[in-house]
């Protein structure tokens, strides 16, 4: 019969993960992120008559922050976090801050790029078109490999 084993606490902890510790101003992107989110929640809340104003500023934030470069892994994830937020929150297309954030993801071996911008609606008979297409092509494949696989059997 087997029972369960109790740990033993009496042990020390051993930390299984190491974590990138970073002071602030260790990485000039952080401070960058730290504006920016600033001029938002200022532009956010500004009074109708300062809204331009603080439009202007935001818009000058976020040009300082897509070109300050990030010197940590904790930068570039905070960056790339930071960015996404905003393209997924905000609905942004430029694509200055589309570009920035692909590459960190890139950059960072990471499976996500940012959401795309939506396209265009495609027309109706434009999309039964590729629709067609795309069937013929599927049955080019399928009875081409048929008779492929029929004449390799006939050797």
């Amino acid at each position: 019969m087997n029972y369960a084993q109790i740990p033993d606490f009496s042990l020390p902890l051993v930390p299984t993960t190491i974590v990138e510790r970073v002071p602030f101003h260790a990485d000039p992107v952080l401070a960058a992120i730290d504006a920016h989110d600033e001029a938002w929640s200022v532009w956010q809340a500004a009074p109708e008559a300062r809204v331009a104003a603080a439009l202007a500023e935001m818009s000058a934030a976020l040009d300082r922050l897509l070109v300050t470069p990030c010197t940590t892994r904790f930068g570039s994830l905070t960056l790339l976090r930071h960015l996404r937020w905003h393209i997924q929150h905000d609905g942004i297309t430029d694509a200055a801050v589309l570009a920035r954030a692909g590459d960190l993801a890139r950059a960072l071996h990471l499976d996500f790029l940012p959401v795309t911008p939506p396209r265009e609606p495609v027309a109706p008979i434009l999309r039964a078109l590729m629709s067609g297409a795309e069937v013929a092509a599927a049955l080019v494949i399928v009875f081409g490999g048929m008779a492929l696989v029929g004449l390799a059997t006939l050797a």
